[in-house]
């Protein structure tokens, strides 16, 4: 299931009051997530993306991706199983003259949750039913 959103920056949104938005998730994994920046940014735009109080982009802590006109993906496996499965994208910029939208996005899989389950028969083995 693909969940997307837009978050408009106001032109010269600062750092330390940053716009946001939220999207409530279904219960799966998170197999694949994006963030585009359309054309005109100019390197002003820096976006992060959380889920629930945990930072999953950019990858390094405290970090902000900015972009003009590209795409940034992301094909890493997160679970999305505790409550309240919010995908929070926060975003500033400071020096910019106009306002500017980002498209977040996230494909969740109920299938990819399973796969990191063992095996039926392991788990019974391990509860001495086999």
């Amino acid at each position: 299931m693909l969940f997307k959103t837009d978050l408009l920056i106001p032109f010269d949104t600062p750092l330390s009051d940053p716009e946001t938005t939220s999207v409530k998730l279904c219960q799966g994994t998170i197999t694949h997530s994006f963030i585009q920046f359309p054309p005109g940014c100019g390197g002003l735009v820096w976006v992060q993306v959380w889920l629930n109080g945990y930072q999953l982009i950019p990858w390094e802590r405290g970090e902000w991706l900015r972009g003009d006109d590209h795409i940034i993906e992301d094909h890493s496996y997160y679970p999305v199983d505790e409550e309240p499965r919010l995908l929070t994208i926060r975003g500033y910029s400071e020096g910019s003259e106009y306002p500017h939208t980002v498209q977040v996005g996230v494909e969740i899989s109920a299938q990819a949750a399973l796969s990191f389950l063992p095996p039926p028969e392991t788990l019974l083995r391990e509860l001495g039913l086999m």
